[in-house]
């Protein structure tokens, strides 16, 4: 954990403004802490950090990090690898959804936080216009490659054809990123661990439909962004899961209650009024789609059509 990040944490048990997070280190690197560990002076919750990852969960949701499967798989990271960096090595068969995304940060500087980066595109594409960018994931597997990207500055991977079989993909990134203004860290949406208002920029893509509260994950997006002069880009594919939140939790997909109708229209409305989530409401600047593809073998992909919203304060 780069050390400049240490001021910015908040606990993520109970989010103290108050005082600082007191940082322990046991080993450190050229202002980066390798080994370590974050204890709240007001809960007294402690948060580890390991091979140069901070773990900033809440109890609550620490168990994601034993889990293999999912986002910790190396089947999930050899996609999102592909996904977010393809067309730096791939030609013709590549995504332009994060090419899409990123054109809608240009203009603003100041802190970004990149909620649900994974392997990291749209944190370093901030790194571009912001003097500071935290991306954040629960999966600890798309935090690590992460780092590592940003501390290599190029990518290599074995890239799934079938099975186990892989093919090697390297390639330079973008000249233009500032990996030094970048960190990652293990952090849950509905929990960042950050004051209030710090973040100039703030990103939620692909996050909304995956989190099992929706409307409280905006609400901390509220909480951590500044009041004035921010930005908040927004989308998502709205595909709501019953898995994943119970049906009476969606902002869309329903056919009676406050949320019924289309996420995207519910989202614009909340943008817009507030309805007590955005204080002060955004005015929504610009709304799009834009289709994203996920390439999980040779033979099998996937392909999303995710809409979004940009709201200004």
């Amino acid at each position: 954990m780069k050390k400049w990040l240490h001021n910015d944490l908040a606990c993520p048990e109970c989010f103290s403004n108050k005082n600082l997070l007191d940082l322990i280190v046991k080993e450190e690197v050229d202002d980066d802490v390798m080994e370590g560990r974050l204890v709240c002076t007001d809960c007294g919750a402690q948060f580890e950090i390991s091979g140069g990852v901070a773990i900033l969960l809440p109890k609550k949701t620490r168990h994601i990090l034993s889990e293999t499967s999912g986002y910790n798989s190396q089947s999930m990271l050899s996609a999102y690898l592909w996904s977010h960096f393809s067309e730096f090595f791939n030609g013709p068969n590549a995504t332009e959804a994060y090419t899409i995304w990123s054109s809608l940060f240009d203009g603003k500087n100041g802190y970004a936080v990149d909620i649900g980066c994974a392997v990291g595109r749209l944190s370093f594409d901030l790194s571009r216009t912001h003097s500071r960018v935290i991306g954040l994931d629960t999966s600890l597997s798309f935090i690590k490659r992460a780092r590592r990207i940003m501390k290599e500055r190029s990518l290599h991977f074995d890239m799934i054809l079938e099975g186990n079989i892989t093919e090697r993909q390297v390639c330079e990134l973008n000249p233009d990123w500032n990996f030094d203004r970048v960190e990652f860290v293990v952090a849950d949406a509905l929990a960042l661990p950050f004051h209030e208002d710090l973040f100039s920029t703030a990103s939620s893509i692909n996050i909304l439909e995956k989190v099992p509260h929706p409307i409280q994950h905006l609400q901390d997006v509220n909480r951590v962004l500044k009041k004035k002069d921010s930005v908040f880009v927004f989308s998502d594919p709205f595909s709501w899961d019953a898995s994943v939140s119970t049906p009476d939790l969606w902002l869309g997909g329903r056919n009676q209650g406050p949320f019924q109708g289309r996420g995207v229209d519910n989202m614009e409305r909340l943008l817009s009024n507030g309805d007590g989530v955005f204080t002060p409401p955004f005015e929504v600047s610009k709304k799009g789609d834009v289709l994203w593809k996920i390439r999980k073998t040779e033979n099998l992909w996937e392909y999303i059509h995710s809409q979004y919203l940009i709201g200004v304060r």
